[in-house]
């Protein structure tokens, strides 16, 4: 077993199943599984979890593709030698500009 391995040797231990739920929880919140993180942290590694998480970078994105919807539907209308307000283009401007603070304000966590 191991022969082709890197890393050929094996270290075990035991914790307590407070211990073990509380390294789970920070491994979880790395996006690490239990033994990376131990390995990582025996290492002396820093680990810093990502300011935005999985589901807050779906949602930037979601909020993203519909402002991109209200540009084309804009810029459709403007090629179409139709008029377009300016209270049409500070809409956007203004969802985009509340879409940036909240994105900044999820990085500088």
């Amino acid at each position: 077993m191991g022969e082709n391995r890197k890393e050929n040797r094996q270290i075990k231990f035991r914790v307590s199943d407070l211990e073990f739920q509380n390294l789970e929880q920070a491994a979880t919140n790395l996006g690490m599984s239990v033994p990376s993180f131990c390995k990582k942290k025996a290492q002396g590694v820093k680990m810093r979890p990502p300011k935005i998480d999985r589901e807050g970078a779906f949602e930037i994105a979601k909020e993203l593709r519909a402002i991109g919807v209200n540009v084309n539907q804009l810029a459709r209308k403007a090629n179409e030698d139709k008029n377009v307000s300016v209270l049409e283009v500070q809409a956007v401007q203004k969802e985009l500009h509340e879409l940036w603070q909240q994105f900044n304000s999820a990085i500088q966590r």
